[in-house]
């Protein structure tokens, strides 16, 4: 079996009012596919590039086109998506898994493909590489940033990211430093592990996001199962896009994981991505641990704010 390494990039809707909505709720529409084709042993046999012109966003995202720095140019230039797609499955051959830095490229290719009227089912049955890193390397960062993990593993970051087909050799590179063979062979148990979402949906026209948690259309969620107003702990953020709670509810004694993340349409107009998981004791020592941890970190921080206070009233340099 080979191996097809595989990265996406995409454009957004330049607002709200833009985006398509049937046949599904299209967050972005695919504008380049990179991958890379290796053997069972990870040695490398092809790789392919394929620009696509984009049929409902045509006009470049500014946040898009800044992070990618493709153009409205370039995106004229591209390949339809139909033939973009069948090019691309043809490189692919007949029997290969595709391996994906995270779980949305998978997603994002399933949606264009239902956009389309082709088969979303195609190439389901993946590989999220992050899932092989976070358990090799001890990751605390479920979604760790390919870049972060390329310096984590001492990997050249010579070419730009946010280039399909950069990123996905940068994920092949990755590849070569892991334990692959050891990771694929446990990989159904990592997955058995990653949580189903009970609940998820999305809310449009977010303007502030150091005011996301405190959004009433963002933070007051009903119980998946019995309906209840969600009680909502303290909010935990990975960084300023995303974050993460437990909800208990009163109604049916039923704690929840959930998430939230921001996903930027222009540079001051977000949509925030909610979902809802079942918490089992694993997510709620996982939670409660991160809590106990930033309380120390703002206690210390705290204690050394007043010692250098009292330094300054002192004269002390």
């Amino acid at each position: 079996m080979n191996y097809i390494i595989m990265d996406l990039e995409w454009n957004q809707a330049l607002n709200s009012s833009k985006l398509v909505r049937t046949p599904l709720l299209l967050h972005g529409e695919i504008i380049q596919i990179g991958a890379i084709k290796t053997d069972d042993k990870f040695n490398l046999i092809d790789k392919i590039k394929i620009n696509v012109r984009p049929k409902y966003y045509k006009k470049m995202n500014p946040h898009v086109a800044q992070i990618t720095g493709i153009t409205d140019m370039q995106l004229t230039a591209g390949e339809m998506f139909p033939q973009a797609f069948r090019r691309f499955k043809e490189w692919c051959g007949g029997e290969f898994r595709f391996i994906t830095w995270g779980f949305d490229d998978l997603s994002m290719l399933a949606d264009n493909l239902t956009l389309h009227g082709l088969d979303p089912s195609f190439g389901s049955d993946y590989i999220n590489l992050q899932l092989i890193y976070n358990r090799q390397v001890k990751s605390e960062h479920l979604q760790c940033a390919l870049s972060t993990a390329a310096e984590s593993l001492k990997i050249p970051l010579d070419v730009q990211v946010h280039d399909a087909f950069n990123d996905a050799f940068l994920t092949y590179e990755v590849c070569r430093k892991l334990d692959m063979v050891l990771g694929i062979a446990e990989y159904s148990g990592y997955t058995a592990a990653v949580p189903q979402p009970l609940f998820k949906d999305a809310v449009n026209d977010v303007n502030d996001l150091k005011k996301m948690v405190s959004d009433k259309r963002i933070v007051e969620l009903k119980c998946p199962k019995c309906g209840e107003m969600l009680a909502l702990r303290q909010w935990l953020f990975s960084n300023a896009k995303s974050c993460r709670t437990i909800a208990d509810c009163t109604g049916c004694k039923e704690t929840f994981l959930v998430k939230l993340k921001a996903c930027a349409i222009t540079e001051h107009n977000y949509t925030v991505l909610r979902t809802v998981f079942a918490a089992g004791s694993e997510e709620i020592t996982s939670y409660e641990t991160k809590l106990k941890k930033r309380e120390e970190r703002r206690k210390l921080n705290a204690e050394k704010k007043k010692s250098e206070g009292k330094d300054d009233k002192n004269g002390n340099v």
